[in-house]
């Protein structure tokens, strides 16, 4: 029976689910920004979250990249204006509104972001070659089925 200042253990546990996926994206975002500190190529991080997003959407409007990355439209206008210039994406008319425009990402970004991605992960196996293989990929299974999850959720888009 629940008394008055007791939690019932559908509360703990709401409460417990609560911590864990904060404490989870937490270190999910902090182990992205060590990656990127460590790195030592003069590839630009924000081009490779770009590229990210537009690989995993698609093509995407401005509005709707900027709402998915969490910054300003005019911030992610001049961040595809660049990736633009560098062959790394492609403006389209949207075909559904002649007026608006879709960015997507071209084969050049792919191979951009193929190389970025790389190179992270040799900059990190330098410092953690003593691993354990088998343990690096089942949490990062893990965490590809929670994003999986969550996209599913309709959170995001």
């Amino acid at each position: 029976m629940e008394t008055a200042g007791h939690s019932n253990a559908s509360d703990d546990t709401e409460a417990h689910l609560r911590r864990v996926l904060a404490e989870l994206v937490t270190n999910s975002s902090r182990l992205t920004r060590l990656a990127s500190s460590m790195a030592t190529d003069n590839l630009p991080r924000p081009w490779t979250r770009a590229l990210s997003l537009l690989e995993e959407y698609g093509g995407l409007r401005v509005s709707e990249f900027a709402r998915l990355d969490s910054t300003s439209q005019p911030t992610a206008t001049t961040l595809l204006k660049q990736l633009g210039e560098a062959g790394l994406v492609r403006r389209q008319r949207d075909p559904i509104d002649s007026r608006a425009v879709v960015v997507e990402i071209t084969d050049a970004g792919r191979q951009w972001l193929a190389q970025a991605r790389d190179h992270i992960g040799a900059t990190l196996a330098e410092h953690l070659r003593d691993l354990d293989v088998d343990q690096v990929e089942r949490l990062s299974r893990s965490l590809r089925d929670l994003r999986e999850i969550v996209k599913e959720s309709k959170i995001t888009r």
